[in-house]
């Protein structure tokens, strides 16, 4: 009886996985035809539009209205070709230029979108004090991609309540080595509040030769438990390397760089690790709505040994990371980043040796909220993602015979809302599971978080 039991539970559980990937399968069908279906009749508009610009060329509104379709359709340089011929019957006409300008920002051509922006500060008597302070902004944004040393970041202050603050199991009972072992309380699930915060800044430094510039990212994130003082938090990067633009080589909008890693963190009030690293990567955008980015990385770590983590230590070793994304913008509103990941970490210790490949999948929409500041829209975004952790040698602290492997699932999603140009307020939540056959590997964690962030 207890063997067909088993049965059945796995049979449920592998009903269930197909049901899912099923259901996944004629949702992403679905809305693969329904943008197919959306992409042909917004063509068949834009062509029907063509053809009253050919026969009446000082049609304004029809022109106009066939510029805002080859934008959405990805055409920028047949919106261009379109709202500059209108120019002709028109000339000086400040909505026709802004319409221009930003269309030659978008692609990159600043010089270009400056002049027209320009022409239109001309006319600053005569153009709605909205349209003026737009161009004002773009100018201004112009003049900063312009600069031979740019940078860009933000920063993120909050307050987050957690439902499993040490990543613990639900239960205080687990099986070590087919014995069953009540586990102390601080080891296990434990809700709590924390302050967090986090930052990420780009330096650029163009070199004035054909696109090539030196980079240097920075990210950190940190974490005060309240409770919990040994699990406070703090963990930054920085990543330095050159840039080079390949289209020397005839590969428009394509960089390669090479970058040094260094990174560590703080666990508590000691030092936890260190990382010493290098890696390459590889943009290239073939559309203004379709990029690519491959990365491969290597990093040597260091764990630092202390009262609370005796054989820390044993982590220590070599990582190898494979990065793979692509993102693609649908049209100014709304678009998708997809990523796989394949890495590597070999330990001191075998048990701690494993591969791990994942995938993710995020979506953004920029939408019309409740208005707080007039010109901002608000930005919804969602991220799904799956890991599966398959472990050398069994950690004989746990079992002397199985392997550990891991699933880990997590969703997660924030909406920024605008208050200034700068500063916005931003709610997080996010889910975590980790099925795992180690029962002190297996958890949960619910977290939410607000606070306020300041984006330059």
């Amino acid at each position: 009886m207890a063997g067909l039991f088993e049965w059945v539970v796995f049979m449920q559980k592998r009903l269930k996985r197909v049901a899912t990937l099923i259901l996944l399968s004629a949702f992403v069908s679905l809305v693969g035809v329904s943008g197919v279906r959306a992409e042909t009749a917004q063509e068949q508009e834009r062509q029907r539009l063509f053809k009253i610009i050919f026969s009446q060329p000082d049609n304004l509104d029809a022109a106009l209205a066939y510029a805002a379709l080859s934008v959405k359709l990805g055409d920028l340089e047949g919106a261009i070709s379109t709202l500059e011929r209108m120019l002709l019957f028109a000339p000086g006409l400040p909505q026709l230029q802004v319409e221009l300008g930003v269309l030659y920002y978008k692609l990159g051509n600043f010089d270009t979108a400056e002049g027209y922006f320009k022409e239109v500060l001309k006319q600053k008597g005569n153009i709605p004090d909205e349209l003026y302070a737009n161009v004002e902004k773009y100018l201004e944004a112009i003049e900063k991609r312009m600069r031979r040393f740019r940078w860009s970041g933000k920063t993120f202050v909050g307050l987050r309540w957690q439902d499993n603050v040490n990543l613990g199991p639900s239960s205080a009972e687990v099986l070590l080595n087919g014995v069953n072992v009540t586990l102390p309380s601080t080891s296990v699930k434990q809700s709590g509040f924390s302050l967090v915060t986090s930052s990420r800044a780009h330096f650029e430094y163009d070199f004035l030769t054909q696109g090539d510039r030196l980079e240097l990212d920075y990210v950190d994130f940190g974490a005060i438990q309240f409770g919990h003082s040994s699990l406070n938090t703090q963990i930054s990067e920085i990543t330095f390397g050159p840039s080079f633009n390949l289209g020397r080589f005839e590969l428009d909008d394509t960089f390669a760089s090479i970058y040094a890693i260094a990174n560590g963190a703080l666990l508590g009030k000691s030092i936890y690790f260190g990382t010493l690293g290098a890696g390459v990567r590889l943009v290239t955008r073939p559309t203004n709505d379709l990029s690519f980015i491959l990365k491969g990385e290597f990093r040597n770590r260091w764990y630092h040994n202390n009262s609370d983590h005796l054989d820390a230590s044993d982590r220590n070793g070599r990582e190898y990371r494979g990065v793979g994304q692509v993102r693609y913008r649908f049209d100014p509103s709304f678009g998708v980043r997809l990523g796989v990941q394949l890495s590597r970490k070999d330990r001191r210790a075998p048990y701690y040796d494993y591969w791990e490949y994942g995938s993710f999948l995020t979506a953004s929409w920029r939408f019309e909220g409740v208005k707080i500041h007039d010109d901002l829209p608000w930005r919804v975004v969602a991220t799904a993602g799956y890991l599966h952790r398959n472990f050398d040698t069994p950690n004989p602290a746990v079992s002397v015979t199985q392997k550990r492997h891991d699933n880990e699932y997590w969703v997660r999603g924030y909406v920024d809302i605008p208050v200034t140009q700068a500063w916005s307020i931003v709610p997080k939540i996010e889910y975590r599971r980790v099925d795992s056959n180690y029962d002190t590997s297996n958890f949960s964690s619910v977290s939410a978080t607000i606070g306020i962030q300041y984006s330059d």
